[in-house]
């Protein structure tokens, strides 16, 4: 279908709900969402914003997370947290009719697509691996993330995925479709399932409380912060849901260097308290997020010989000290 569609006008149709005079239109991509950043035509109070339209390419992600109610639920938080804190967030604009979501209908189809637009977040991503101190600052945004999240009422209607013990199965499932192509061998998804299992026995046992589970970003690393200054902002809270708060952190763990991991739960400690056991945890949310991520590229056929190489890796490197009860993260 996307070769059928002019992305272009179709933004230039949506925007007409908005009020907002579009000067330019500049492409940014498409993966999850097709994305555009809109500069105003006031050249004296010129803003820039961020147009998204809720259409991955061809199995980039289960769609559920098209779902107006969904969208409109991250859209609610990233409210609340502008409204709330002074964090500098990606908030919503609403539309003319005075909602978050805009839905179109697609030409001679029956299909309809969901837009939205944001207020752009000014700041620079990093081109090489954080310094210490920035691990730190990243450590102490999303301690603010989790405190707004654990003292924030929910919407009634409210709905986001939940990272948990049965999406993580889905995962490990979705897994398992590759050992057909031969792209995951079977030595290499029997440790994974029992990885999965162990890791499953722990989620269970786990209480959900207001300090340990809620709304989490999920997906915190380099492509979804950026620096203005000293000061880390978070961007794209597309894949943000319900889930543990050292899961959120273990996802980010998995994109920084060890020395950097303890940066940044230094900047977390800074704003809240981890509980005395959370190394543990820690480390089987690391390998959790680790097979999230491999279901999450299982879907791109593309993605498919990266994973031959990467899964082998992980499960030598990872998975046996995991499964041996070796501590890895702070010392691989």
């Amino acid at each position: 279908m996307e070769s059928k569609i002019d992305w272009n006008s179709l933004t230039l149709t949506v925007l007409a709900q908005y009020n907002v005079s579009a000067a330019r239109l500049v492409f940014l991509g498409h993966s999850e969402n097709v994305t555009f950043r809109i500069d105003t035509r006031d050249t004296e109070n010129c803003e820039s914003f961020l147009f998204r339209i809720h259409h991955p390419i061809a199995q980039f992600r289960d769609r559920i997370w098209q779902q107006h109610a969904v969208i409109e639920s991250e859209l609610a938080w990233l409210s609340a947290l502008h409204q709330d804190t002074d964090l500098v967030v990606p908030y919503p604009v609403q539309n003319l009719n005075g909602t978050f979501v805009t839905s179109v209908a697609i030409d001679h189809t029956t299909e309809t697509l969901n837009c939205t637009l944001l207020n752009w977040v000014d700041g620079s991503p990093l081109d090489t691996e954080p310094t210490p101190t920035q691990a730190w600052r990243v450590g102490e945004l999303m301690a603010r993330l989790h405190q707004h999240t654990s003292l924030w009422e929910l919407p009634i209607g409210f709905t986001r995925p939940k990272y948990d013990w049965e999406q993580l199965y889905v995962s490990l499932m979705k897994l398992r479709s590759l050992l057909d192509t031969g792209t995951i061998s079977v030595a290499d998804f029997a440790v994974l399932e029992t990885v999965v299992q162990q890791i499953g026995e722990l989620m269970r046992a786990l209480q959900k409380t207001h300090h340990s589970w809620g709304l989490i970003h999920a997906d915190l690393n380099e492509n979804n912060y950026i620096f203005h200054a000293s000061e880390a902002r978070p961007i794209d809270f597309s894949c943000c849901g319900f889930g543990y708060y050292l899961y959120d952190i273990a996802s980010t763990l998995k994109h920084l260097t060890p020395g950097n991991r303890t940066s940044f739960l230094n900047g977390y400690q800074s704003v809240r308290q981890l509980p005395n056991d959370y190394q543990n945890i820690l480390e089987a949310f690391f390998m959790g997020a680790t097979v999230d991520n491999f279901a999450f590229l299982a879907l791109q056929p593309n993605e498919h010989n990266y994973l031959s190489q990467d899964i082998p890796y992980v499960t030598e490197k990872f998975c046996s000290k995991y499964l041996k009860g070796e501590p890895f993260l702070f010392n691989s």
